[in-house]
This record gives C-alpha cells, sequence and structure tokens, in this order.
C-alpha cells in the first residue's frame, strides 16, 4: 500500500509494519532486510518512528506535518502553473501572437477592442449569438456612431443576423442593443438557449470564449482567423439559427391570414411563441402590459379558444400557415 509519503516503499512498508504489530526492537527488524536499517532511520528522521523498541507514532501526529508540507507544494505548483499559463497565452511568439490562426485574448480590454472590431468593423456580414448573462463589453454604439462608417463617411451596411438568448433579453441593455440592430436592418431571432456568446465577422473572423459557460474564468477568449474551426463556428450558428423562432413578423404571411388582426397581434405571437413574459414584450414592443393583455384576450376571442398554447397552435395553423 503506497502513502506517497516521501519516504521510499520500504520506508512505508515498515511504517505500516509497525503500526499493524506494535513497537519491536530496531535490532531485529533490521534483521528482516538489508534495507531496513536506511529506511527505519529515514523514518525517525520525519517523526514517523520515535524510540526504542521502536515505535509508529500515531497516524493523527505523525502525518500531520507531511499532509501539510504536501498541500504546501501543491499550491505552488498550482500558482506556477497559472503564471506558466498566463505567459503562454500573453507570449506574443508568430505561433500564439496576432498572425496565429487562433490568438488566446485574456483580458476584458483586449476582448473588448476585438468584438468592437468585429461588430463595426464588418463590411459584408455578422453572426453573432447573444447568451445571458448580458454583459456589454463595450459602450453600446447607436446607428449612426462614426465607428460605423467608412474612411469616406458612408455608412457600412452589412447583413446582420443575431440570435439572442431568451434570457438575454430581461437586461435592459440588451433590449438597447436589440433596438439598436433592428435599426440597422438586422434580421433577428430568440431561441430558448444557446452554447455560448459568438460572433463571426465576414465570415474571416470570429470571437467564441475560451471555457465552456459556468467555467471560472469567463475572460479567457479565443481570436479565430480562417481555418476549419472559423467554419464550424458559422455551422453552428447557422443551426441556431434555424431552430431560433424570428422576432419580426411575416407580413406576407400575416396578410394572406384574413382575419382581424394587426401587425402588432402577429408580433406578439412571436413574442410569446420565442417564450417571452408579459413585462418583457411590453418593453419590446414600447406599450404597456394592460395593451398586451388587451390584444392576447381579443385573440384569444377570434380564435375562439382559451388558452395561450391553444392560441399558438390556432395561429399557426390557421394564421400563419
Amino acid at each position: 500500500m503506497r502513502f506517497g509519503l516521501g519516504i521510499g516503499e520500504i520506508g512505508e512498508q515498515l511504517y505500516q509494519y509497525l503500526v499493524e504489530q506494535g513497537p519491536m526492537p530496531s535490532t531485529e527488524l533490521e534483521r528482516i532486510s538489508p534495507e531496513v536499517e536506511g529506511a527505519l532511520a529515514k523514518l525517525r528522521d520525519v517523526g514517523l518512528v520515535v524510540g526504542e523498541p521502536a515505535t509508529a507514532r500515531h497516524p493523527d501526529y505523525a502525518l500531520r506535518p507531511l499532509v501539510a508540507n504536501a498541500e504546501a507544494t501543491l499550491t505552488r505548483l498550482k500558482t506556477q502553473a497559472e503564471e506558466l499559463r498566463d505567459m503562454f497565452d500573453s507570449s506574443s511568439t508568430a505561433t500564439r501572437g496576432p498572425n496565429a490562426p487562433v490568438e488566446v485574448l485574456t483580458s476584458r480590454q483586449s476582448v473588448g477592442a476585438a468584438f468592437d472590431d468585429l461588430s463595426l468593423g464588418a463590411h459584408r456580414e455578422v453572426l453573432h449569438l447573444i447568451t445571458a448573462p448580458f454583459v456589454p463589453l463595450t459602450a453600446l454604439h447607436s446607428p449612426g456612431d462614426p465607428a460605423r462608417r467608412n474612411l469616406d463617411g458612408t455608412v457600412r451596411r452589412p447583413k446582420r443576423r443575431f440570435v439572442y438568448e431568451r434570457a438575454a433579453l430581461s437586461n435592459e441593455a440588451a433590449v438597447v442593443g436589440l433596438h439598436n440592430v433592428i435599426a440597422l436592418g438586422a434580421d433577428v431571432r430568440v431561441a430558448k438557449e444557446l452554447p455560448f456568446k459568438l460572433v463571426v465577422s465576414d465570415r474571416e473572423r470570429a470571437l467564441v470564449p475560451r471555457f465552456p459557460r459556468g467555467y471560472s474564468d469567463q475572460n479567457s477568449t479565443l481570436l479565430i482567423r480562417g481555418g476549419a474551426l472559423l467554419e464550424c463556428m458559422i455551422v453552428l450558428f447557422e443551426h441556431y439559427w434555424e431552430q431560433a423562432t424570428p422576432l419580426e413578423p411575416d407580413l406576407d404571411r400575416f396578410n394572406s391570414a384574413r382575419v382581424e388582426l394587426e401587425e402588432e397581434d402577429l408580433l406578439i405571437l412571436q413574442h410569446i411563441v420565442a417564450g417571452q413574459t408579459d413585462d418583457s414584450m411590453a418593453r419590446l414592443m414600447g406599450t404597456s402590459k394592460s395593451t398586451i393583455l388587451r390584444r392576447i384576450k381579443r385573440m384569444r376571442k377570434l380564435a375562439g379558444v382559451d388558452t395561450r398554447p391553444a392560441l399558438i397552435f390556432h395561429a399557426a395553423r390557421e394564421w400563419m400557415n
């Protein structure tokens, strides 16, 4: 049985033997094997064995200093490992620096700067997964912000597709950002749950957390430049995009419904499908909760149903094809 006490295999066996058999004369022990003499001396040095005949000290007292020393060593090794990891991540060598396929960003400032670069500097397309908790990395940029403009002053208008995790929309800052991206003409959808945050710019670069959600280090972020890993991120985005619920109403389908509904009614239906609460819908639509409840009651009456799930089923089957 190995204890890992740093006293060698013979020493561990000898200590265990004395614990089980009780005190024994040193001369009798030394006759067992030529190696016992050195092991017994080592046991006396570290305080595991005392006296003559040789007596094993009680483990609670004998092992306490060794355990404390081992814990201190482990703590020191963990600290050194963290320091080495930080040095590795912050290294600017050719294989991990600004030109690397994958760069590790560890500070909030560097992640925020990269986020602005990808989200505001894109020319063709921005893909974005937004999860809860919503923590703005930088100041929210309005649609008319100069950061969104080219050098000649013209406004960049890349295609934007955003998927918000349902829980993220309980945050006021997230709602402000939502209104901004809608003002920019973005297509917005809502998902029940997303795996992690993601930004893809022009299908050339992406930002994604280095560690899973819930991990202690939520600052470390991967900046991906091209390659198969970037393609995987795009495929993942498209999967959740297809599964998410559009936030904006489909007016063509709405106009074909031929019922006494208004555009706001269909938008409320979209919000209900996405799992929004009455308070969330009122905030997102800029109206009162009583107005939301009144419209829902009216739609239930038109559909001839008593519950919201029944209303959604009727609307999907009869009003939204």
